[in-house]
């Protein structure tokens, strides 16, 4: 696969959106510019409210980066498409439980490259790292993660909000595997995936949307969804909608019809994952 690697010198193309300033402006954030806010609102106008959508996805990330820290562990993180920097950032939550926790993001978006500084500021007893790197080129990845992160203990791999950037003909299953195959049993797999169940319509619209700005966009159901996890155990509750797991029961919602369209889960790799392949 090819490398996708970008220079500091490079000018943010301000003439089409991007998927991470999309997300941040979903958000509520500032990091758009006049064609992200454009889009996002063409958006809106299928799915209602995107807000509610991505603070949901992000929310999820939170609780699923300190569950992993907590219960499981993991104080290594790969976050890959790490996206516009907002708090709580994932070295934060994970050196909340594990002062010494160490973090490498990674992203191709300039606009994340400007704002790495952000995702530096690690703890005194932590490490964090930033690689300028694309998810279609796992090996570069792992590459250069090593220099931050032990490979031989257990890596919290986080695919958030992602994966649905990959098409099928690029086998996001295959970048998924290329990712977790060196890491360690007693790793996991943190990933959230748009979902297309429950307004098809709606999402084939979004999706045309987004590759008319040039971004490859493919939003999966259930069973495809699951098929990224290649094996791996899911913890309670498994995969489901990110605003469904472990939600605090006093603010979670009992309407089944209540949906924000974007599954999400955590998967431990088992000392024999490998050898189910």
């Amino acid at each position: 696969m090819d490398e996708s690697w970008c220079s500091p010198r490079q000018q943010v193309d301000t003439s089409h959106a991007s998927s991470a300033r999309l997300y941040d402006t979903y958000q509520g954030g500032k990091s758009g510019y006049g064609v992200d806010r454009d889009v996002a609102g063409e958006v809106a106008a299928l799915l209602g409210d995107t807000k509610r959508i991505a603070t949901s996805a992000r929310a999820f990330h939170t609780r699923a980066v300190r569950a992993a820290a907590g219960e499981l562990g993991v104080d290594q993180f790969l976050d890959v498409g790490a996206g516009v920097p907002n708090e709580p950032h994932t070295h934060q939550v994970a050196q909340a439980v594990h002062p010494g926790a160490a973090v490498v993001y990674v992203d191709n978006d300039l606009v994340v490259l400007r704002q790495s500084e952000a995702l530096l500021s690690s703890g005194t007893a932590g490490r964090t790292d930033y690689i300028q790197a694309d998810l279609r080129s796992p090996d570069a990845i792992l590459k250069e993660a090593r220099r931050t992160l032990d490979l031989t203990r257990p890596v919290g791999l986080i695919l958030c909000s992602v994966l649905h950037f990959i098409t099928d003909e690029e086998d996001p299953r295959s970048l998924v595997r290329a990712l977790m195959a060196p890491l360690v049993p007693g790793s996991c797999l943190i990933l959230s995936h748009g979902t297309d169940d429950f307004a098809p319509a709606a999402w084939r619209a979004v999706e045309d949307i987004y590759r008319q700005q040039g971004i490859g966009t493919q939003i999966r159901g259930r069973a495809a969804i699951e098929a990224l996890l290649d094996g791996h155990d899911p913890v309670e509750p498994g995969l489901v909608e990110v605003h469904r797991w472990r939600q605090d029961p006093a603010t979670a919602s009992a309407d089944p019809d209540d949906h924000v369209h974007c599954y999400g889960v955590v998967a431990i790799k088992s000392s024999d994952a490998d050898a189910q392949r």
